[in-house]
This record gives C-alpha cells, sequence and structure tokens, in this order.
C-alpha cells in the first residue's frame, strides 16, 4: 500500500501479487419490474440455500411508494466481479494472517470492513467496527489550542 497522507483508513479488499482476487465472493443483481403491487410481506427475504438467489430486496417497504407495480432485486453468488464476501477457507485465512502481520505494522494506517478485516459482518457488526475505531483515531487528535493545525497536519492537509 502506497502511503498518500500521514492518516489512512482503508476498506479496500486485501490485493497483493500473493492474494488472487478470487478470494472474495462476489455478487450479480437482477432487477425486475413485476405487474403487482406488492412481492413479499418485508424490504428484504433472505434465502438461505432454497433457491439460485441468496437475497429479494422490494424497494417500496423502504420508500412507501404506491404504485400498482413494484421493482425486485435478486441477488446470485457469483465468482466474478466487485468483491462483497470474503470466502473463508482455511488456506485463505492462512494467507491472510501473513497480510495481517504486515498490516499491523503500518502506522497511521486504519483497516476496517469485511473486505480489509477479511472476515463476515453483519451490517450491525461492521457499523460498530467503524465507530470503535473512530474512538481509537479520535483519542489520537491532539487537543487544546492548535489543535486544528495539528489534525490538519496528521491527515495530510497541513
Amino acid at each position: 500500500m502506497r502511503k498518500v497522507s500521514a492518516l489512512t483508513i482503508t476498506t479496500s479488499p486485501v490485493v497483493t501479487p500473493f492474494w488472487p482476487q478470487r478470494n472474495y465472493r462476489s455478487l450479480r443483481f437482477d432487477h425486475v419490474t413485476v405487474g403487482q403491487p406488492w412481492h413479499q410481506p418485508v424490504a428484504v427475504v433472505n434465502h438461505p440455500q432454497d433457491q439460485a438467489y441468496t437475497r429479494v430486496t422490494e424497494y417500496k417497504h423502504l420508500t412507501g411508494q404506491d404504485h400498482p407495480k413494484t421493482a425486485l432485486t435478486y441477488e446470485y453468488p457469483s465468482d466474478v466481479g466487485d468483491p462483497y464476501y470474503p470466502v473463508p477457507r482455511p488456506e485463505n485465512q492462512a494467507l491472510y494472517k501473513r497480510y495481517e502481520a504486515m498490516a499491523d505494522a503500518t502506522p497511521d494506517t486504519w483497516f476496517v470492513g469485511r473486505l480489509t478485516t477479511y472476515r463476515y459482518y453483519n451490517m450491525d457488526q461492521v457499523v460498530a467496527q467503524a465507530l470503535a475505531t473512530f474512538r481509537r483515531i479520535e483519542e489520537r487528535l491532539p487537543r487544546g489550542p492548535g489543535a486544528s493545525a495539528a489534525v490538519l497536519e496528521l491527515a495530510g492537509g497541513g
């Protein structure tokens, strides 16, 4: 990783010459409009291993729309495309541990999220991780007179 400022926060996937992209699972999305007012009773329905797709989202539950049709998104697991989830295999975890040691030795760089930490998190867990990381960073920030200039310098803007 090339250092671009005094403080770096990354959520990017682990990508090195030794870490192929296939160590992540991707998703394919199929967006459809259905000629009925509602399709399912809630916004998101997960389908763990009972369908070819893993999740269906019906947006009207989130937006409060009133319309005779509804929009759905079907999510399918994929081996190609943007990375979304780590692939939990022992050999991937062993390789990640080597990467993690390099990451831990990189000062003033913070690694947050499922792609960078190579762990599956539910949304509430990843938000909690981000907030905890912010608190640890905030503890390191200077306080008192002249603190604003020091924070700018720490962030690479001063």
